[in-house]
């Protein structure tokens, strides 16, 4: 469930950029607002892939690989 859970985190964070800016500066309040309960464990992670995320180039390249970590497959075209 952990895996899927974050998968669909950084789906939206694709999809959404608003989603994605408002998750790197505040991502309680950005996942909370869009309806994701998450228990400390999986908030850690979000938080690691947040601070790797702030030091990437290509955000929206990195995230599309994390996806593929987690098992997501982002739409085409995003």
């Amino acid at each position: 469930m952990r895996n899927e859970m974050i998968g669909a985190i950084v789906r939206r964070a694709i999809e959404h950029p608003e989603f994605r800016r408002r998750l790197m500066d505040s991502p309680h309040d950005a996942l909370q607002s869009h309806g994701f309960a998450l228990e400390s464990a999986e908030m850690e992670e979000i938080e690691r892939l947040r601070v790797s995320l702030g030091e990437a180039g290509d955000v929206e390249q990195r995230l599309v690989g994390i996806a593929e970590t987690y098992g997501v497959h982002p739409r085409s075209g995003t």
